[in-house]
């Protein structure tokens, strides 16, 4: 009995379904970069013109008609993600942004339309062959609340750059790349989860760094990294940029300072920061505290670098300066004090109600 079901079970028919493979090809080859000559990285997009073709189990062409999609790792596809296919062929053109290192674009059988079942194949198109982005070009975004590479783990470009640790706190570090200025996406936080290593000191040079790119409440981070430090060299970190009014009030402005450290003269406490307020709510609860420059509120995060500091006793003083690391948390501009100098003292009593 047991002969016959093996027998019976060895003969029926496979349910298979074409196409059991795809290529993809790249119609100009010389387009694809290669390691010695890698196309630069690039956020607006790069064009390729492919064919996508599929093949039934015997490697015969197929003449396969319906969708499959399109996709590129790493990296994003800016228009065209899904390709029909007539009589087995698809050529087009599709737009590469955010790719770096060794890039392939992807046609997949899957997430069908019709009726009919997928077949799962897929095939990918030779190497495209980019840069590594720097960290400004990973930065760089229109949009406050993200960035190039987010969800990515990735490599970021620092042979040809001098990148220095600006400072350090008890879960992490920030870097600055001193080949872009201040104020242009220079600026990065890395997230280690704990005590930075030993070697991360404030002024090393980083040789080499990639983690996990994540946006954590809208601001930027790596995690998980992996780095290197050229030993026995320091660098200057920047100073601080000073922010004015204006720039206090455009996201935009303040979106290429995240992560690099900022300075404000002549900030106030507002006097409505009292017991009964919403801003004092948030205090309690998440410990930043309110802070104009010019017209446009800002917030302060002290407690755990300068827990003899409390804000409440302040309200309706202005202060000397307020200087910190730039961080977002969804709209919200936050200095990270991370010295007791960074807060000056009250230079006057602010009146009235902003």
């Amino acid at each position: 009995m047991l002969l016959l079901l093996i027998a019976c079970t060895a003969s029926a028919p496979r349910d298979r379904i074409d196409p059991s493979f795809i290529h993809v090809d790249l119609l100009e080859p010389t387009t694809a970069g290669s390691a010695e000559a890698p196309l630069a990285f690039s956020a607006t997009g790069r064009s390729f013109a492919i064919t996508v073709t599929s093949f039934d189990v015997n490697g015969d062409p197929y003449p396969f008609n319906g969708e499959l999609s399109l996709d590129v790792r790493p990296g994003r596809l800016a228009d065209v993600t899904r390709a029909t296919a007539i009589d087995g062929t698809w050529t087009g053109t599709v737009t590469v942004e955010a790719a770096f290192g060794p890039a392939r674009i992807w046609a997949r059988d899957e997430d069908v339309t019709d009726d009919r079942k997928p077949s799962w194949s897929a095939g990918v198109s030779p190497a495209l062959q980019f840069e590594f982005p720097t960290i400004p070009e990973m930065q760089a975004t229109d949009n406050h609340e993200t960035n190039q590479l987010e969800g990515e783990f990735a490599e970021l470009r620092l042979a040809d750059r001098q990148v220095v640790v600006a400072a350090t706190d008890a879960a992490g570090f920030w870097v600055s790349d001193l080949g872009a200025a201040p104020g242009n996406y220079a600026g990065l936080y890395v997230y280690t989860f704990s005590k930075p290593p030993e070697e991360i000191v404030v002024g090393a040079h980083l040789t080499s760094l990639n983690g996990q790119d994540s946006e954590y409440l809208a601001s930027t981070q790596l995690n998980f990294p992996t780095l290197s430090v050229e030993s026995g060299v320091t660098l200057t970190p920047p100073a601080a940029v000073l922010l004015d009014g204006e720039t206090a009030c455009d996201d935009n402005a303040m979106e290429k300072l995240e992560g690099s450290r900022v300075r404000a003269e002549l900030p106030a406490v507002p006097a409505t920061f009292t017991p009964d307020s919403t801003a004092f709510a948030d205090f309690v609860e998440y410990g930043q505290w309110p802070l104009t420059v010019g017209t446009c509120e800002l917030y302060v995060e002290s407690g755990a670098t300068v827990p003899d500091y409390y804000p409440p006793d302040h309200a309706g003083e202005t202060l000397s300066h307020v200087e910190g690391m730039l961080k977002e948390v969804y709209g919200k501009w936050i200095f990270l004090v991370l010295d007791p100098d960074d807060i000056g003292a009250a230079v006057a009593a602010r009146k009235g109600t902003p």
